[in-house]
């Protein structure tokens, strides 16, 4: 999974990189992006590594790309900066709320600047499929069915409306994926505002459920010892950081669950798409384990914590086998049997 963090220069969303991923931003990279992975901290991975004991513990992660700052007042060369987290699964918009700023305003703008990326995408598409239908080629009615589909994502976007109010089904949805729109990928908005302020109400009536955090304050805490830290927030007033709540909805926002792994020699979390199958979840962990799948052992975490040991929770019948075509819960303990 990767989330692209995107906004205008100086809303400190680079900031905001250095606290998610740990990793000190290059300035050798502000036109090419740069990359960096984000550990999801989750209280079930502690729960089952105080059982098991593991001599390895490996949270789940989320790919962050800090994408170069958007310019404001013109369209300029954002449309090839905004390029770069096309094949992104999530868009992290992050809006200043420092010096004056006006967040509102800047989401409004910045949603802008996707449509008119998109457009400009899309309009060049219409124009090579409108010259080769006009050819005597093999594929001409293959193209000019998707030409048609084309010109339909075209006007919606015109009319600032995302390919989700067409309604297109699966076989339609195919040709569109290669353009990684980015006005039809999920967002989480963040608020990057000093310690304590809400999410200003305009801000939440155009994107419910954005956060808010202060990333300069937040990166200092995280880089102080764990004892100092909560003296600090103690004396500051603060009871939750930001940074994980962000990586949570991101996760959210994508539509990622997370499924462990749990023995003597690593304690894991693994993420799989929601509405993902037991294959699917294998397959993550590797491509034999899938190929081949014969049963899959699963106990829910919830089960596994009221039990309160793996011996406890299978005398309760609470472990079970499940096929392939099991659907994936949110905390599933899972345990794989192959002929591979």
């Amino acid at each position: 999974m990767r989330a692209g963090l995107v906004g205008f220069a100086g809303s400190g969303k680079s900031t905001l990189f250095h606290l998610l991923t740990g990793a000190t931003p290059d300035p050798g990279k502000v036109h090419s992006g740069q990359v960096g992975i984000a550990t999801l901290a989750d209280p079930r991975l502690d729960f089952l590594a105080a059982m098991h004991k593991p001599k390895k513990i490996t949270s789940a992660t989320v790919e962050i790309l800090d994408t170069p700052g958007l310019m404001p007042g013109s369209h300029g060369d954002n449309p090839q900066r905004l390029a770069l987290i096309r094949e992104g699964d999530a868009l992290l918009i992050v809006l200043g709320a420092f010096s004056g700023n006006d967040p509102a305003a800047d989401l409004t703008a910045f949603r802008e600047e996707l449509f008119y990326a998109d457009l400009s995408v899309v309009t060049n598409r219409v124009e090579r499929l409108e010259a080769n239908v006009k050819k005597p080629r093999p594929d001409r009615e293959i193209l000019a069915k998707e030409l048609e589909l084309v010109k339909r994502v075209l006007t919606a976007l015109e009319a600032g409306q995302t390919i989700a109010s067409l309604g297109l089904n699966d076989e339609d949805k195919k040709p569109m994926r290669s353009f990684g729109l980015l006005t039809d990928k999920p967002q989480v908005v963040i608020v990057n505002s000093p310690q304590g302020e809400p999410v200003p109400e305009k801000v939440q009536a155009l994107a419910p459920g954005a956060l808010a955090i202060d990333a300069k304050l937040e990166l200092e805490l995280a880089q102080l010892d764990p004892a100092e830290r909560a003296v600090f927030m103690e004396e500051m007033g603060i009871t939750d950081l930001g940074r994980d709540r962000i990586i949570r909805e991101a996760y959210h926002g994508v539509g990622i669950i997370t499924f462990f792994t749990a023995g003597e020699p690593e304690v894991r979390g693994w993420n799989v798409e929601r509405g993902g199958t037991a294959v699917d979840a294998a397959g993550k962990i590797h491509t034999d384990l899938a190929r081949g799948f014969i049963r899959a052992e699963v106990t829910a975490y919830d089960d596994l914590a009221t039990a309160g040991s793996v011996k406890e929770a299978k005398a309760r019948n609470m472990q079970r086998l499940e096929g392939k075509d099991y659907i994936v819960k949110d905390g599933d303990i899972m345990f794989f049997r192959s002929s591979v």
